[in-house]
C-alpha cells in the first residue's frame, strides 16, 4: 500500500475512478456518484490549497482523502461559520484546513488506509486548525478514527439548511508547527 499526493491533473483524469469509490463508500447512486464528480471534483481546481492524496494498491486507487483552505465566500464555511461562531469556536475559522472527502473502498476498510491518508494529510498541511464534517450517528466509524487524531466535537447535531440528518462539525488543532521535511515526507508499506 503506497499513499501519495494526486496533482489536480490526475484528480480530473481519476474523477471517474474517485467519483466509484465514494458511491461504494456510501452506497449512493449512480445520480449522487456523477453529481459528486460533476460538481465537487470538477470545482477542485477553484479551491485554494487543494490537496489530495490517494491510497494505492499497485496501481489500483482504493481510497482517498481531499480538502483545501477554509475559505469563507465558499458553500460549507458559509453554512458551518456561524454555527462555530454560535459555540464560540469562531477562532477555529482562522488558518484553517477544510478536510472535504475522506472515502475507502468497502472492502479495504478497517485496514488502517484512512489512518494512514489522515496521518499524511495532516502531516502535509500547515494550518493550525483542521475542520471537517460527519454524521451525528454515535456508531459512525469514523468519529473514532477522528478522535484518535485529535479531533473533538465542535458543533454536534449541526443541521444543514435543506438536510433533515443532523452532522457533527469536528476540529482538531495542531499542538505545534510543522517542519519542512514532515510536509513532503509519504508513507508507504512494503
Amino acid at each position: 500500500m503506497m499513499i501519495r499526493a494526486l496533482e489536480i491533473p490526475e484528480v480530473l483524469r481519476r474523477a471517474d475512478e474517485i467519483a466509484g469509490i465514494f458511491q461504494r463508500a456510501f452506497g449512493h447512486s449512480d445520480e449522487r456518484r456523477d453529481h459528486f464528480r460533476d460538481t465537487r471534483l470538477a470545482y477542485l481546481p477553484l479551491y485554494d490549497g487543494a490537496l489530495t492524496l490517494g491510497a494505492f494498491d499497485g496501481d489500483a486507487l482504493v481510497g482517498f482523502v481531499y480538502g483545501f483552505d477554509y475559505q469563507p465566500e465558499h458553500w460549507w464555511p458559509k453554512q458551518v461559520g456561524p454555527a462555530l461562531e454560535a459555540a464560540g469556536h469562531a477562532d477555529w475559522t482562522v488558518d484553517t484546513f477544510e478536510l472535504n472527502e475522506l472515502e475507502i473502498l468497502p472492502e479495504r476498510q478497517g485496514r488502517g488506509i484512512g489512518t494512514a491518508l489522515m496521518t499524511e494529510l495532516l502531516g502535509r498541511t500547515t494550518h493550525r486548525h483542521t475542520l471537517l464534517s460527519t454524521t451525528a450517528d454515535p456508531a459512525d466509524r469514523a468519529k473514532v478514527l477522528y478522535r484518535r487524531l485529535g479531533f473533538v466535537d465542535l458543533v454536534p447535531g449541526f443541521r444543514y439548511a435543506g438536510v433533515n440528518e443532523p452532522a457533527n462539525i469536528m476540529g482538531r488543532r495542531r499542538a505545534s508547527p510543522v517542519s519542512a521535511a514532515r510536509r513532503t515526507a509519504s508513507w508507504s508499506t512494503p
